[in-house]
């Protein structure tokens, strides 16, 4: 670039040279920006297909079951191809558990009865949940049943397993994603409001997902104890089993290995 060229800016003409500089360092941003746009969408992992109804009521009637967290099992109601056995959360970041005691207060025990309640539904990857979004509200009717019904659970066995411990409300539709480090102050907060904490495992074939209901080693909430662990690659050994439709682990907290 000559003398003649140098270049002021508040000078009225930028030289040839300036201008040939910006329009080149330009065009190259131009052609550059599709391509980093495309090479970010490319590497982004899909988003999943689980949902949430928000804005649609739901009524469902079944036999509901106190273990190992409030369970409705229903006939009817839910999409096609995902679970009859709904795992049932509170509005917000909050458990089931004291709508269900204060809907008890009034109405005595629903346990082994066919009840309706009304709510928001949440399903993905064939699991089914309902947001009991009007809390005591959601209690539409109790009945009693021809037989008792005492719930259903498979024998216990020994396992160790490794995957990661999630809040199934978010992760299941309400947020996405509702899985790892990023989403882990949310599912910190979700477990500690009483949601149940489910451990995700990956099958054998790489793909696919078991899911379980965590328990301490007899059968007691540990929702604060696993705290420390959500969100992280953990091993943890304990005992397995299926209650009401939903494989359950009861953990040995002193087995949990970060991985």
């Amino acid at each position: 670039m000559s003398k003649n060229e140098f270049y002021i800016g508040w000078q009225e003409e930028i030289p040839p040279s300036n201008k040939n500089f910006i329009r080149n360092i330009l065009i190259g941003i131009f052609l550059l920006i599709p391509v980093l746009v495309f090479a970010v969408v490319s590497f982004q992992k899909p988003m999943n297909h689980h949902h949430f109804e928000f804005g649609t009521s739901t009524e469902l009637t079944g036999i509901y079951n106190s273990e190992p967290f409030p369970i409705l099992q229903v006939t009817s109601g839910v999409p096609e191809g995902y679970s009859k056995d709904v795992l049932l959360v509170g509005f917000g970041k909050f458990g089931a558990q004291e709508i269900i005691s204060n809907i008890e207060n009034e109405n005595g025990s629903l346990n082994g009865k066919e009840v309706t309640l009304n709510g928001t539904l949440i399903y993905g990857d064939g699991v089914t949940l309902i947001e009991l979004t009007d809390q005591n509200e959601s209690f539409i009717d109790a009945k009693e049943i021809d037989k008792e019904y005492l719930g259903l659970k498979t024998k216990s066995m020994d396992v160790t397993l490794k995957g990661e411990i999630l809040d199934p409300k978010c992760y299941f539709g309400v947020m996405k994603p509702g899985e790892g480090k990023i989403h882990k102050s949310c599912a910190i907060r979700c477990i500690s409001g009483g949601i149940p904490p489910v451990m995700r495992v990956l099958k054998e074939d790489g793909i696919s997902y078991h899911y379980y209901l965590v328990k301490g080693e007899n059968g007691q909430t540990i929702n604060k104890e696993v705290l420390p662990y959500v969100a992280e690659t953990i091993s943890v050994s304990g005992m397995s089993s299926v209650q009401n439709g939903w494989n359950v682990l009861e953990v040995d907290l002193e087995s949990i290995d970060r991985k």
